[in-house]
Formats: C-alpha cells, structure tokens, sequence
C-alpha cells in the first residue's frame, strides 16, 4: 500500500476520489487535523488555528507514514524532510510552490514537487480583465455619480485598439491574453525565453524578452504583471520600468508581489503618471494598514483572493492530484513538476 497524506482540507466527494484512483494507495485523512474551512471549500483555514499537543503528534504519527503528500502540511513546512521522512512525491495546492517548497528544505532533495499550475489562471484572468474595463469605461465615476443622485454625460474610453503589455506569459499571461484580443487590444508578451515557435500559439501579437521589458512599456495603455515569485524576478517591474511605461497607463498585478517594486508603483500613482491600478498581491501580506495604497480611490485592492472559487478549484485540484498519483504509481512523468533551479 502506497500512504498518501491530505494535509488541508478536501470535501469527503474529492477525498474519494482520490481513493477510487487505486485499490493499493492508503489514503490518509483526518479532517479534524487540518484548519476548517472558512468558507465551502477554502483549504487555507484561519490564520490562528492551531492543533492541540496531543492532535500534532497524532498528525505528525501520519505524517511519518506519508509517501506522497497532498499539499504542504500547515505548522510542519519548515520540518518537513524531519517529519516526513518517507516523502517521495509533493502535490502542491498552489501555482507558485518554489518559494514554500525551498522553505520546506526540499531542493536539496530527490523529492518530486508539482505545483497547480494553470489551475487559479482563468479566474486571475477575470480579475485583470475586470480592472481594465472598468478603467476604460470609468466605473468609479459612475458609482460616484450614482451616489450623489447626478446625471451627467460624459464620454467613456474602450480597451479596442489599446495596447496591452502582458509581463511574464505563463499560464495566467496567456489566459489574460486569451480573453483581452476578443476585446480588439493589441497583445505584447514579455517572457524569459521566446521561441521560434512562440507566436504560433497566437497568444500575443507581438512577443518581447525581459531584457526588453522598458521598450515593451513604452507603447503600453494597460500593463498587466503575472510573473511567478522567483529570485530572478524580485523587483523585475523596479522604478526604471515603471518610468518607462507609457503616461496614463493602468497597471494590474496577478502575479507575486514582490515582482514589483511597490514603493516606485506607489510614487507614479500618487503623482499621477498611472491611471490607476488592480492589485490582487503585495509586497507584504496583509498589506499594512499604513499604506498608501487603501486610500487611493483609483487602485482595486484584492487580498489575494480573485482567484478563490471553490467549485471551480478544488474539482480542478482533484483532478491534477488524481492525474498525478496515477502517473506515480505508474512510473511516469508527472504534470506540473517543479523546475527547482527556477522555482516554478
């Protein structure tokens, strides 16, 4: 019997599931040692839950057992290689598993880590295309006006025939990319390595490496970060970018926060060089009280959670697990693995 160990909380429907994936896994669950759900489906609990002495060693007795986890087990990801000395196989619940999976000491390890990559990408996708249009057709104000009970016309603006610079083009960027050429804009991607036969995948019309991001910005009505959180990328969107990117524009990050340099997003807004923003990340997470940000009437602030929608998420997570345990067992190549020198 191979032990599998779900260390966050699953519905009973996707935890049998996963056991219907083979007779020979033993799967183990114990809802009552993972944080409860804060909603249907939330698999991240409240920030102060906490097991009883008696119930860690009891979730730590499985955890010893585990040869492949479902996600990282909350309070156990800096012990992990200690407390689970079996491990073999990780299923991250998140895209961006490098950063936790380095936390967790399992670089340095032969343990395979896969991440959900693709999984959050539509909804994240929503979220950017939510912020640019209502931007473009000034939303804020309408509200406003609605508020204060005053019919006034004006004109409004399209995102047909505007720019839009995509800044790192993985699952998320090519999802945003998908549903803004509908609309008429003109799509420039930005990522690390572009190859020949990038542009066949007709998800931008134009395509740019990052040493080129500066020129890429310059023409840029919208621009939009979705880059994963990697050393290589901290602060690639720095005050030089930010000078770079065409006045007026509106800036949307879905991507990690600390791809951008928030202290120079903060400056251009507060002098007026950017329209506006929508944010889903942060630098810092909560983001202080203190921060500018809250007090701009042009920036969307999302907590990082557009892309939490439970009955789009947790079946698609399921169905990765399960493709994943059957490829294990099996001796074959598993989907999402973790590229330990990029971290994603």
């Amino acid at each position: 019997m191979t032990p599998v160990m779900i260390t966050s909380y699953f519905e009973e429907e996707h935890i049998r599931r996963i056991r219907d994936v083979d007779a020979g896994l033993n799967v183990l669950y114990r809802e009552d040692l993972v944080p409860p759900p804060r909603w249907p489906g939330d698999h991240n609990g409240p920030a102060e839950w906490e097991r009883s002495p008696k119930e860690d060693e009891e979730f730590l007795a499985m955890l010893a057992e585990a040869e492949v986890l479902y996600d990282f087990p909350r309070g156990h990801t800096r012990d992990l290689t200690d407390a689970a000395p079996k491990l073999r196989c990780l299923q991250a619940s998140m895209a961006g598993a490098g950063e936790v999976a380095q936390k967790a000491g399992l670089l340095e390890t032969d343990v395979l880590v896969t991440t959900a990559s693709g999984i959050y990408s539509n909804p994240l996708a929503e979220f950017a295309l939510m912020a640019m249009l209502q931007h473009a057709k000034k939303l804020d104000r309408l509200r406003r006006e609605k508020s204060e009970k005053v019919w006034r016309q004006d004109f409004v603006g399209s995102l047909e025939g505007k720019t839009l610079c995509i800044v790192g083009m993985g699952n998320i960027g090519r999802a945003i990319a998908k549903r803004a050429r509908p609309f008429g804009m003109r799509v420039v991607g930005v990522k690390r390595t572009v190859r020949e036969d990038d542009l066949a995948l007709d998800y931008a019309g134009e395509l740019r490496t990052t040493p080129d991001l500066r020129d890429a910005v310059a023409d840029a009505d919208y621009v939009a970060v979705a880059l994963p959180g990697t050393p290589e990328t901290h602060h690639l969107v720095d005050a030089a970018v930010m000078e770079a990117i065409k006045p007026g524009a509106y800036f949307v990050n879905v991507g990690r926060g600390a791809a951008v340099e928030e202290g120079a997003l903060i400056r251009t807004l507060q002098n007026g060089y950017l329209s506006g923003a929508g944010l889903d990340v942060f630098e810092v997470e909560p983001l202080p009280e203190d921060s500018p940000l809250w007090d701009m009437e042009n920036v969307i602030i999302s907590p990082h959670a557009t892309d939490m929608v439970p009955e789009l998420i947790n079946p698609l997570q399921t169905d990765l697990f399960c493709e994943n345990l059957r490829r294990y067992l099996a001796g074959e190549e598993l989907v999402n693995v973790l590229d330990k020198q990029l971290l994603y």
